[in-house]
């Protein structure tokens, strides 16, 4: 989102899911109760220790949740707030809505505050959207990618949910 806001000449298409452009007190909760990677389930971690290492998986994601706490801290939550406006290509924000790690308050903030932008909710969803409905989320976006239909950005408040017909 940052990168979209500062070099709009370079970005023409943008899919984000698993974002937030501030953080809430819930989520530092959230961020410190999976600080540790041990304590993760043997299916979530056991890939990323494969290809990192267990020594800097844990400490790069242990720095991760440090860098959130300390924008919490010393810009109140605030991770990119003024870019939103800024931002100019199409946006597609893909959500799950039972997503643990991202307060349903984002989805409608992200929507609000990105001129271009459409959603798609993944009802059953969690926060790897990407990885549990693969192929829905592959098409989804192979549709927004390719789609060189008119693209009317959001006015008024009025979101329009994104097909995948």
């Amino acid at each position: 989102m940052i990168l979209a806001a500062k070099h709009p000449q370079n970005v023409d298409r943008m899919l984000i899911w698993g974002a937030n452009a501030y953080i809430v007190k819930e989520e530092l909760k959230i961020y410190e109760s999976i600080r540790d990677v041990s304590k993760w389930s043997e299916r979530m971690r056991a890939p990323l220790v494969a290809l990192y290492g267990e020594e800097y998986f844990q400490n790069t994601w242990s720095r991760w949740v440090d860098t959130f706490v300390s924008l919490y801290r010393e810009r109140q939550g605030d991770i990119c707030k003024d870019c939103l406006p800024l931002i100019q290509c199409r946006t597609l924000i893909a959500h799950g809505m039972k997503d643990p790690m991202i307060a349903p308050e984002h989805l409608n903030y992200l929507l609000k505050h990105i001129k271009a932008s459409r959603y798609y909710v993944f009802p059953e969803g969690k926060h790897n959207i990407h990885l549990k409905y693969v192929d829905d989320f592959n098409k989804l976006i192979e549709v927004f990618m390719f789609d060189n239909s008119e693209y009317k950005p959001n006015t008024a408040n009025i979101h329009e949910e994104y097909s995948v017909v």
